[in-house]
């Protein structure tokens, strides 16, 4: 029998419990980087779980933003008093739910099928979660950057209405090694080669450490980068978030450091391990000193990508822009969305879209990207309730 309950932190929720449901895809959602998203001056945090046969069985974190710290609501959300649901901000969003609760799992965020419970679960899961939105006035729940397998799943249960919202780029090198990563660029390894020696004949190095150790010299150099990309935030904010990521992160933090001969910190890529997958974070340099040495693909990707090896990873995850740069270097593209379920819920299973506009910017991305995009994964058409 499930028991929903609503919390108020994740220090109320047991860590392993919670992150037996958060498999490699889905470090947004982990115990640790949600805890460091507990910032009461951004947005307060609240936690619905659901317990099965008295084990956690399924969970979400959801956010109840001020007006003056909301991010833009996408369009399917205009006009709604939403609550955000599952990762707070344009991180990839996925359902934590058990396939198999009650027995024992296959390992750490691994779990075996079982369809109609998993469906059943979820059901309980965004019931709980549109019990909190109505006390908090809300009309409407948003599941924002949500992948299409969660995004269909919703929509075989309420009525959904989505748009394609952007496309994330993952690295997967199966075969796991250095060596493998290559083979897998064809033609391409030859370019991929050529930025690797203009970086080792650069005299600058790739040096790693925990980001506890490089909060104060790297967050000026992350500063930089968001100011050439017309991204600028506060100093004193970028620090700040820097060292929240330390203080709850670090054992899972690797910060790719590009020093020149004396030590100094040229620029640098934070990373978080999770599972088999490698997470790129965010990357920062001095361009006063850099060296047209390719540094930023060094740091950002050929450097991990050798961690990856050690650590026995396989996916290096690297997020929703400059995808050309991505799969020129690997990477594939996938869909997300946003999802709106209006309130009070109904049992009426649906998904609604507009398709031409869907279409238009599924045709711009695949576009951007240049490649790397499984035409069953973008046959848009083909998308409707599980």
């Amino acid at each position: 029998m499930s028991d929903v309950k609503h919390l108020e932190s994740i220090d109320d929720i047991g860590q392993n419990a919670w992150d037996g449901l958060v498999p490699g895809s889905r470090f947004y959602q982990s115990h640790a980087w949600l805890r460091g998203q507990e910032r009461p001056d951004f947005a307060t945090a609240g936690y619905v779980t659901v317990m099965n046969d008295g084990a956690l069985a399924a969970a979400t974190p959801y956010y109840d933003f001020p007006a003056r710290t909301a991010p833009p609501l996408p369009d399917v959300a205009q006009g709604y008093r939403v609550l955000r649901v599952g990762t707070r901000t344009g991180n990839h969003n996925e359902f934590l739910v058990s396939e198999n609760p009650g027995r024992e799992s296959e390992g750490p965020g691994r779990v075996s099928e079982d369809p109609e419970k998993a469906r059943e679960l979820l059901g309980d899961l965004v019931a709980g979660v549109a019990e909190k939105a109505a006390d908090l006035g809300c009309d409407a729940l948003l599941f924002d950057c949500l992948t299409t397998d969660s995004l269909r799943r919703l929509a075989g249960l309420y009525p959904v209405q989505a748009q394609l919202r952007a496309a994330e780029a993952v690295l997967r090198n199966d075969g796991g090694t250095f060596a493998s990563y290559r083979g897998m660029l064809g033609r391409n390894a030859v370019k991929r080669d050529y930025e690797i020696r203009r970086f080792e004949n650069s005299g600058l190095r790739m040096e790693t450490a925990p980001l506890s150790e490089c909060v104060d010299e790297f967050a000026p150099l992350v500063g930089q980068t968001m100011d050439r990309y017309s991204a600028s935030l506060d100093p004193a904010e970028i620090h700040a978030f820097l060292s929240v990521q330390a203080r709850c992160l670090d054992g899972l933090s690797t910060v790719f450091r590009c020093v020149d001969e004396e030590g100094r910190l040229v620029g640098g890529n934070l990373c978080f391990a999770w599972r088999d997958t490698f997470y790129a974070r965010v990357a920062g340099f001095d361009y006063t000193r850099t060296r047209n040495a390719f540094e930023y693909f060094n740091a950002v990707y050929y450097a991990p990508l050798r961690h990856m090896e050690c650590a026995g990873m396989t996916s290096l995850h690297l997020g929703l822009s400059a995808l050309e740069a991505k799969v020129r270097r690997g990477a594939s593209v996938c869909p997300l969305w946003a999802a709106v379920v209006p309130l009070p819920l109904t049992a009426t299973a649906g998904l609604r879209r507009d398709v031409a506009a869907d279409r238009k910017l599924a045709d711009a991305l695949m576009t951007e990207a240049g490649g790397g995009t499984d035409p069953e994964e973008w046959d848009l058409a083909s998308i409707g309730p599980l």
